[in-house]
């Protein structure tokens, strides 16, 4: 973990308890996007928490109240600084209430930056400083270790889009049987997922069309699969979002069995 703790000058009013910093494979922009989204809290990060209700959000930032996996409450605000190229997350109501937590992004070649997180907790004794700051910054690795891979995986997938823009469309492709299930194909430059349900063969996206997050997870008993970045849960047979009424899977492929191979064509489309 690389955390360093260095002693506040004795008339200092700032309780700091010390600095996290590590290297992340990512864009300026897949970082902002990331501090923006407060969405993805209770699902990506489930183990930290449970329940978030945002009251106000944009550009600049976001507030929101946030439930714990102890069933603790807190008003938590993130306020985006680009042109520091910083973001400051503050502790306004709640357990460790006043804590700021400053991130500020140096970006050291193209997709790659260092990030350096100074925790600021009112109230600590000198001698509990560093003990606490360590917690912090367990936590904080956690958090971004489940986040790399969110904003790589996007970044790979808005690259694949990119480059398939240029390449020609494919109205047809035939794909054998497979005993596993979900089948995954890339058929015309997209990922598909094949399954079965209640009895039918269905096709649907391998990405979910909000944040391009996977959407390997089995269907559920309802008929259902859901995101696991910011849980958006579509109908199979429809293709519409249940939570989410204007998102939806948009065009996809008829699937045909013929003999041993199932048939994916465009010729004739539907949204399920």
């Amino acid at each position: 973990m690389r955390y360093t703790y260095t002693a506040p000058h004795d008339a200092s009013r700032v309780d700091h308890v010390g600095t996290y910093t590590r290297p992340l494979p990512v864009s300026l922009e897949r970082m902002y996007e990331n501090a923006l989204d407060w969405q993805h809290l209770p699902h990506l990060h489930a183990s930290s928490f449970t329940e978030i209700e945002c009251l106000h959000s944009g550009a600049w930032g976001w507030r929101a109240r946030v439930k714990d996996h102890k069933d603790r409450v807190s008003l938590l605000e993130l306020c985006l600084e680009r042109e520091r190229r910083r973001w400051i997350t503050r502790n306004l109501e709640g357990p460790n209430e006043g804590a700021e937590i400053w991130s500020h992004v140096f970006v050291t070649a193209p997709r790659q930056m260092d990030i350096v997180i100074d925790y600021f907790v009112p109230g600590v004794a000198k001698q509990e400083r560093e003990k606490v700051g360590k917690a912090y910054a367990r936590a904080y690795e956690l958090l971004y270790d489940e986040d790399v891979f969110m904003m790589t995986e996007r970044q790979r997938l808005i690259d694949q889009r990119l480059n398939s823009m240029r390449s020609e469309e494919v109205w047809q492709c035939q794909i054998p049987l497979a005993d596993e299930l979900p089948m995954r194909v890339e058929f015309s430059s997209r990922e598909f997922l094949i399954n079965h349900l209640n009895g039918k063969w269905v096709v649907y996206p391998a990405v979910c069309p909000h944040q391009l997050g996977p959407l390997t997870g089995d269907i559920d008993c309802a008929g259902q699969v859901t995101c696991p970045w910011h849980g958006y849960t579509f109908d199979i047979a429809t293709g519409q979002c249940i939570n989410v009424p204007h998102v939806s899977f948009g065009v996809c492929p008829m699937i045909q069995v013929q003999g041993d191979h199932l048939i994916l064509n465009w010729a004739q489309v539907s949204v399920g």
